[in-house]
C-alpha cells in the first residue's frame, strides 16, 4: 500500500514536468488545487506511517 502510494505521489509531482516540452519555468507559479492535493498526499502518508509504527 505504502509503495502505491508514494508511486503515485511521484507521479502527480513529476507531471508537470512530463507534460511540457523542454524545460521552464512558470511565471503564474504552482496552482492552488496542486497545493491542496500535495497537502493531502502529506498528510495522508504521514497517517499511514504512523498506522504502521503502532502495529
Amino acid at each position: 500500500m505504502k509503495n502505491m502510494i508514494l508511486s503515485a505521489l511521484s507521479l502527480m509531482l513529476a507531471g508537470p514536468a512530463i507534460a511540457h516540452d523542454g524545460l521552464h519555468l512558470h511565471p503564474h507559479g504552482v496552482e492552488p488545487w496542486a497545493v491542496a492535493l500535495g497537502a493531502l498526499g502529506a498528510i495522508g502518508l504521514a497517517a499511514l506511517i504512523i498506522a504502521e509504527q503502532r502495529k
